[in-house]
């Protein structure tokens, strides 16, 4: 073979110093670019910013549409015209099948789901699901008996569960990346995450309230108003979600780029499209979205499981939706009127009115765990919550077992009440805001309406198994049920200590820097600075250029 001869050297050498020269040119800019983002102070009270809320409240309003459904059920549950009019108990298999007929309805659609998310856009997905969910009210509101009443219930929960991947993933991808954790997390507090049973707030005060008025209504219209009432979230949403936005990222995965900077200029960007937040999220969303990937095939799920980083993704996914289920939480929104019984509570109005407090409690902290998510991280909100869920259900076990055997022990049967209470404060303070959140977050833009889906699916599964054991559980073995939430509660707290990351002070793009990682939890626990806008922007640094100075710290 002939040496290359010194024009073919020089050749060479002119073209490794253009690369190198390209090379430090690009992580000058990706720096000056970071820089840049880090010195701008947004504004949480510009004309930009009250329009994307604008937008955000349609999506929360997808929550609405659950969380209602979750409170009425488990306060006609207590009715007794409700009771009478279907030959129900307020526990049992049958009253345990209704509820997770719901769930099961959700099941049926989850394949779907995904699929017409990633094809159709967000937009599409909730406004399916609000329609669906508005036949689903026409059923079930004048069912004549148990078997139609059933049918309604699953029609509804096949609708949600569109409304479950839609909405928390349209708010997660078009909110400001500097309080993402606040405003999704406002979104959970609406409603319940994915389903019933995590803790609506808004419809949950309004169903119970509603209720509450409807009880003295002797006659089956009782019982009516309030499932007719589901059709006010539905109907707002089904119009209005052709007014608002597209998701970004999804028009980036479309290869629809114009439009997607169009989007981020006039709700991130105070209209500029030259502003850095604007370019920041645009280069990120070009490098890490990818226009061919599986969003494309509804039938292609390899994504979600065939690397390192995918696997973790969807351990956090399914651990997310199976604990969110299986916490004890559901008891409080179902089986609250039961639990209250275990107390000795035997009225009526007392558990109507007593229903009505709590989730008004409830929402009071989920709002405050919200706004603090940013501030504290998602992994401490999380996991010392539930350790501090566990105890109340030890606590809760004692005192039920004290005033159901002496129901003269007012003490105990109020101690029962308050950390009934305690328990849901807490457990909406560290979880409510973060149930989808959190999911939405781990996912990657071409994986994300397809894993929510397997959430859902596994959500459902977990649902599905809780709701319809509790009923005969409380009839047989009464508080003593109470007992295994004390012990799962701490199995899930050192699941998520070696296997969920932190989340917080990233764009959804740069957290791939953290799930590629060898391990994890520990690359998410280092903090934001410009080695990861280089990594997000696969900057190479041929030169191994020091980076010194840290503008994110």
């Amino acid at each position: 073979m002939s040496r290359p001869s010194d024009t073919e050297r020089a050749q060479q050498g002119q073209a490794h110093e253009t690369s190198q020269d390209n090379d430090a040119a690009a992580i000058d800019d990706a720096v000056q670019l970071a820089t840049s983002v880090a010195s701008v102070k947004p504004n949480p009270w510009t004309l930009s910013m009250f329009r994307l809320y604008g937008c955000l409240t349609i999506a929360y309003l997808c929550g609405c549409l659950n969380g209602y459904d979750g409170s009425v059920m488990g306060r006609l549950n207590v009715m007794t015209s409700y009771q009478r009019y279907f030959n129900m108990k307020s526990a049992g298999s049958t009253t345990g099948l209704i509820f997770a007929m719901y769930n099961i309805g959700s099941l049926a659609a989850v394949f779907f789901t995904g699929p017409i998310n990633d094809r159709f856009g967000r937009r599409a997905g909730m406004f399916v699901g609000a329609a669906i969910i508005i036949i689903g009210t026409c059923i079930q509101a004048p069912s004549v008996n148990r078997d139609m009443f059933l049918a309604g219930r699953f029609v509804l929960g096949f609708g949600v569960s569109f409304a479950c991947v839609s909405a928390p993933c349209y708010v997660s991808e078009i909110a400001h990346p500097t309080w993402r954790g606040t405003l999704t997390g406002l979104y959970n507090c609406t409603w319940q995450a994915f389903f019933p049973q995590y803790q609506p707030y808004i419809g949950s005060i309004v169903a119970s309230w509603v209720i509450y008025g409807c009880a003295t209504i002797d006659s089956d219209v009782g019982f009516r108003i309030p499932i007719w009432c589901q059709l006010l979230s539905s109907v707002v949403v089904a119009s209005g979600v052709w007014f608002i936005p597209e998701s970004p990222r999804w028009l980036i995965a479309q290869d629809r780029a114009d439009e997607a900077i169009d989007v981020l200029a006039r709700y991130h960007g105070e209209g500029d499209r030259n502003h850095p937040m604007v370019i920041l999220q645009i280069k990120e969303m070009r490098t890490q979205i990818a226009t061919d990937a599986s969003d494309k095939k509804w039938w292609d799920y390899r994504e979600l499981y065939n690397s390192h980083s995918a696997k973790h993704r969807l351990i956090c996914v399914i651990g997310m939706a199976c604990f969110g289920q299986l916490s004890g939480n559901n008891l409080t929104s179902y089986y609250l009127p039961v639990m209250l019984e275990n107390a000795g509570i035997t009225s009526e109005q007392t558990k109507l009115m007593l229903n009505g407090i709590y989730p008004a409690i409830c929402f009071i902290a989920a709002i405050t765990g919200a706004r603090l998510t940013d501030k504290f991280g998602r992994r401490p909100l999380l996991i010392y919550s539930l350790i501090f869920c566990s105890a109340c259900f030890g606590i809760i076990t004692g005192t039920s077992k004290l005033a159901t055997e002496d129901p003269s022990n007012s003490s105990a049967a109020n101690s029962t009440i308050a950390f009934i209470y305690i328990f849901g404060a807490v457990f909406s303070f560290g979880w409510t805001p973060l149930q989808s959140m959190y999911i939405a977050e781990t996912l990657t833009t071409e994986t994300r309406a397809k894993g929510t889906a397997v959430g859902n699916f596994m959500s459902s599964v977990s649902s599905i198994f809780i709701m319809y054991s509790s009923g005969p559980a409380f009839e047989d073995i009464k508080y003593y049920f109470y007992l295994f939430f004390v012990f799962w509660d701490l199995i899930e707290v050192a699941v998520m200590w070696f296997y969920f990351p932190e989340t917080k002070e990233r764009t959804l793009e740069e957290l791939a820097e953290v799930f590629e990682a060898k391990n994890p939890v520990k690359r998410s626990l280092v903090r934001r600075d410009e080695s990861t806008v280089l990594n997000t922007l696969r900057v190479e640094d041929g030169q191994e250029r020091d980076i010194e100075k840290t503008v994110f710290s």
